[in-house]
């Protein structure tokens, strides 16, 4: 009898182990969509809707783990690097198109040039920063300052027609045409980024708004009235459908002589510590021309004082109060 109860209690021992240690080997009725490369399972098996009305917890964990099990599985069978001594797998291409946070980028707009060379097969070679010149004899660059200095080199000596004028100077008619050139390709560049922020540019009408001075009046007794000293906003927004027929007034200064308490509490530790700074210097064991400063410098205070308290009414209660 004895034997029989300890062989049952080893028996359970070992189910309830074997239940923590499952096996890798899961069984499905229908095989599980498995998308590799974004790591997915799509398992569209049915589920028991009993098991998972009274067990609800357990029916998913266990749902749960034979799927991530399976995609495990899966993985396991890609073929694996090794770097570093770490083991990678290397995903295949994802097959599912996940949907975008943000549109998708649109094309750039092409350049006036760009559409002609695309019209015409003309394609971009890329060119070297130096090239002979023949006459030069040398290599010279294509750009920068050295190549306006070949250019001197090569212009010492410039032959002028029969018919040319006295006054005809063919180094300042270079330069003009130069700078002819670069105006070009400046107005040429405006035009193509005028063309390309057209469409940005365009005003959208909002249906309903049909002038400025209309959107004014329907826009402005929308917004928000702040109360001047305690900065408190008005509680209810006017609606807008009734704006229209709503007068306001502008350039009024409303001051509240009720304060808040908070608002109070603090102005009453400001002027608290204000009036309480006491000088470093011992006044009585001091001379009689510091004690003379001291009481000069107290009466300064005094004076700003008062002329702060006339500024603002509002708080003239709580400077009496500190006072």
């Amino acid at each position: 009898m004895a034997a029989t109860i300890v062989q049952n209690v080893l028996d359970r021992a070992v189910e309830e182990e074997a239940e923590k240690i499952k096996s890798i080997q899961v069984d499905k009725p229908v095989e599980l969509e498995i998308d590799a490369g974004n790591l997915l399972a799509y398992d569209i098996n049915d589920i028991d809707i009993n098991q998972l009305r009274t067990e609800k917890e357990k029916c998913l964990t266990n749902l749960a783990r034979d799927n991530v099990q399976l995609l495990i599985n899966c993985l396991f069978q890609l073929p694996t690097e090794l770097v570093d001594n770490n083991i990678f797998v290397k995903l295949p291409p994802p097959t599912t198109r996940l949907p975008r946070a943000k549109p998708v980028p649109k094309a750039k707009q092409l350049t006036k040039w760009e559409k002609y060379a695309k019209e015409k097969g003309i394609v971009k070679r890329k060119k070297d920063n130096l090239e002979w010149d023949e006459e030069l004899r040398k290599w010279v660059p294509r750009y920068g300052f050295k190549k306006s200095q070949a250019e001197k080199e090569k212009s010492w000596c410039v032959e002028l027609p029969g018919n040319a004028k006295d006054d005809d100077d063919p180094n300042a008619r270079r330069k003009t045409k130069k700078e002819e050139a670069v105006a070009k390709n400046e107005l040429q560049r405006l035009r193509n980024l005028s063309a390309r922020t057209l469409k940005s540019n365009l005003r959208r009408q909002i249906p309903g708004q049909s002038s400025r001075t209309e959107a004014k009046t329907t826009r402005r007794p929308v917004v928000k009235v702040a109360k001047a000293p305690t900065l408190k906003f008005q509680k209810d927004i006017i609606n807008i459908n009734n704006v229209r027929n709503i007068e306001t007034t502008f350039g009024q200064k409303t001051f509240l002589m009720e304060i808040r308490p908070t608002v109070k509490k603090q102005l009453l530790w400001f002027f608290f510590d204000e009036f309480n700074r006491s000088s470093k210097i011992d006044i009585h064991s001091s001379s009689n021309e510091t004690r003379s400063n001291y009481r000069m410098k107290q009466s300064n205070r005094a004076v700003h004082l008062t002329v702060y308290r006339s500024e603002l009414s509002p708080l003239q209660t709580i400077c009496e109060i500190s006072c």
